[in-house]
């Protein structure tokens, strides 16, 4: 009979992997875990939807550029796990649709998602969502942004508010390394 799988049992084995000195080694203990990062995300565990998610980012965990970059895969992991009411996963998602990363940028839908982040006690949602709202009040776009109509000047303020946005929330990203001019 298998072992159950955990996401404390791959947390486990990252560790092991940081802790391995031999460089084949560290790549076969990684692609293990992986594969069984997959098993478990496939299976709905949203925090391991959320890891995979994070793993095809544009940018490892050191600020290194990541070889495993996806745009795709990382889009559909994070609504995967977004779709599992996982915190950090909103507010990440939320900042792909703010910036337009690999899909069609829906202020709308990011405002939606820094919210559901915030509500689900995401540290960085609950600084993201006041911030864009007030961004959203300065152009004047916050009752369209909340299921109203949008003004008869959408187009232009739509551009004002991003070029306002331009990343305040970027600190914020678990996932990214903010790199230094």
């Amino acid at each position: 009979m298998k072992a159950k799988l955990s996401i404390t049992d791959l947390e486990k084995s990252v560790k092991d992997i940081r802790n391995t000195a031999d460089k084949d080694e560290k790549s076969r203990l990684y692609q293990q875990y992986l594969s069984a990062l997959r098993k478990l995300a496939y299976r709905n565990n949203a925090e391991a939807q959320y890891c995979l998610a994070v793993h095809y980012e544009d940018y490892g965990t050191m600020g290194d550029p990541n070889p495993y970059y996806n745009v795709s895969k990382k889009l559909y992991w994070y609504i995967k796990a977004a779709n599992n009411n996982h915190a950090s996963a909103c507010n990440n998602l939320a900042d792909i649709y703010e910036r337009g990363d690999g899909c069609k940028k829906d202020i709308r839908k990011a405002l939606e998602l820094y919210k559901r982040a915030a509500e689900l006690g995401d540290w960085c949602g609950k600084k993201n969502y006041p911030h864009l709202k007030k961004q959203l009040k300065k152009v004047g776009l916050l009752d369209w942004a909340i299921g109203g109509v949008a003004p008869p000047q959408f187009d232009e303020l739509l551009k004002q508010l991003y070029n306002k946005v331009a990343r305040v929330c970027d600190p914020c990203q678990r996932s990214k390394v903010k790199k230094n001019n």
